[in-house]
C-alpha cells in the first residue's frame, strides 16, 4: 500500500488490518473476483449505491469458496450454516457505472467456529475504493451457534497451517 494511501486511511480512522495476525498464525488466504458495475447499481449521483457493497463482498466470498473449497455447499453438506453477524465498510473512492472492479476477499486465521473475512475493492485504476469485513458464525441448521470448531473445519485449518494452498501454486 503506498505511504500516502496508508496515511490517508490512518487519518480517516480506518484500520489497516481488521483482524491483526497473532504470532504463529498462518497468512490469510486470499481470492479475488472481477465484475462490472451495472446501471441498476448506481444512484442519482452516478455512484454505486451503498447497499450494493454487500453483494460485492459476496462475490469475493464466492471466489474464495471456488478457490479453496470452503463454500456454502461445503458448509451445508456438513449440516451447518454461516450467517453474517457483522459487516463493516470503509468507503474511500466512488465506483461508477461500467467500472470493472476487483474484489479481494481474505479469510483470516481463527481457531473458533467463525469465518473472519476482510475485503478490498479496487477501482479500474487499481486504487482502493472500499475496504471492509464480515464475521460469520457457524450454526447448526436450526440456527444454534456452534461453540466448538467442527471436524471438517479443523481439517481445513490443518491444511491451511501446513501450507497446503501455497504448495498448490
Amino acid at each position: 500500500m503506498p505511504v500516502k494511501e496508508e496515511r490517508m486511511l490512518k487519518d480517516m480512522g480506518v484500520p489497516r488490518n481488521y483482524f491483526p495476525r497473532q504470532e504463529g498464525d498462518p497468512a490469510p488466504l486470499v481470492a479475488s473476483a472481477e465484475r462490472r458495475i451495472h446501471f441498476e447499481e448506481v444512484d442519482i449521483l452516478g455512484m454505486v449505491w451503498h447497499g450494493h457493497y454487500a453483494t460485492f463482498f459476496e462475490d469475493g466470498r464466492v471466489a474464495f469458496g471456488d478457490s479453496y473449497g470452503l463454500n456454502y455447499h461445503t458448509i451445508r453438506a456438513n449440516q451447518m450454516m454461516a450467517p453474517v453477524v457483522q459487516m463493516h465498510l470503509d468507503y474511500k473512492l466512488p465506483l461508477r457505472i461500467d467500472d470493472t472492479i476487483r474484489i479481494e476477499a481474505a479469510l483470516h486465521w481463527t481457531e473458533t467456529a467463525r469465518l473472519n473475512f476482510s475485503y478490498t475493492i479496487f477501482n479500474p485504476q487499481g486504487q482502493v475504493a472500499t475496504r471492509g469485513y464480515t464475521v460469520q458464525l457457524l450454526t447448526d441448521v436450526d440456527g444454534a451457534v456452534q461453540f466448538f470448531t467442527p471436524d471438517w473445519l479443523r481439517e481445513f485449518h490443518q491444511k491451511w497451517r501446513q501450507g497446503f494452498w501455497q504448495k498448490q501454486s
